[in-house]
């Protein structure tokens, strides 16, 4: 979204919404929720997987002039402590490196030395040549040699340069948004699919109990 973006605060009305499928690439998308509204009696349009808002809800909002009229791209709803962004923007930092980006590279690592093991396992049997050591080592080799080549062969000139992107992007609406370093190491915790982050579960819980 390269269009100038501006911010509002004040409580919302949403007078209209209807389901309708929100597109996130090209061939996939979401069951979602199209909603207009007004804030500080100025007509807007959203367009996120659901919508969290009462009547007269206080939020803070993200939006964009598109079509002649004003488009939400992230909305802070301050009285129930919600968060919506659009499934496309990914939240990345150091946490989701050590907490799942490593952990999975050791995952992948450690299934390929299985399965190269019984492939090479396979063949020396086959051969009637099985050594357990020799045959361990070539898995080992090949399978870090594979790893390496796959790391600088894609993540590095394509998946490290997505995310970086990604996390600019998302992060310079999350500032505008207000929000500290806690709530956003918080919300990436979350991860939830459909971008709605509820930054304070235990009040939400007891407000639909109540």
């Amino acid at each position: 979204m390269f269009e100038p973006k501006q911010i509002i605060e004040g409580k919302i009305f949403i007078h209209y919404r209807r389901d309708e499928m929100l597109a996130i690439f090209s061939q996939y998308e979401l069951p979602g929720c199209y909603f207009e509204c007004f804030i500080n009696a100025q007509n807007f349009i959203g367009h996120f997987v659901e919508v969290v808002a009462e009547p007269a809800d206080h939020v803070r909002v993200i939006y964009i002039q598109k079509h002649g009229k004003n488009k939400i791209i992230a909305l802070y709803n301050q009285t129930q402590q919600v968060i919506h962004l659009h499934p496309k923007q990914i939240i990345f930092s150091r946490w989701s490196l050590l907490h799942k980006g490593i952990p999975n590279l050791i995952y992948v690592f450690c299934f390929s030395i299985i399965l190269l093991f019984l492939f090479f396992a396979l063949v020396a049997v086959s051969n009637h040549q099985f050594h357990f050591f020799t045959v361990f080592l070539d898995a080992l080799q090949f399978s870090g040699f594979g790893l390496l080549l796959w790391i600088f062969g894609f993540i590095c000139p394509f998946v490290i340069p997505f995310y970086a992107f990604k996390r600019i992007q998302s992060l310079k609406l999350l500032h505008q948004l207000q929000l500290n370093d806690k709530q956003i190491l918080h919300m990436e915790k979350l991860n939830p699919q459909n971008r709605i982050y509820h930054l304070n579960p235990v009040k939400n819980t007891v407000k639909r109990t109540a």
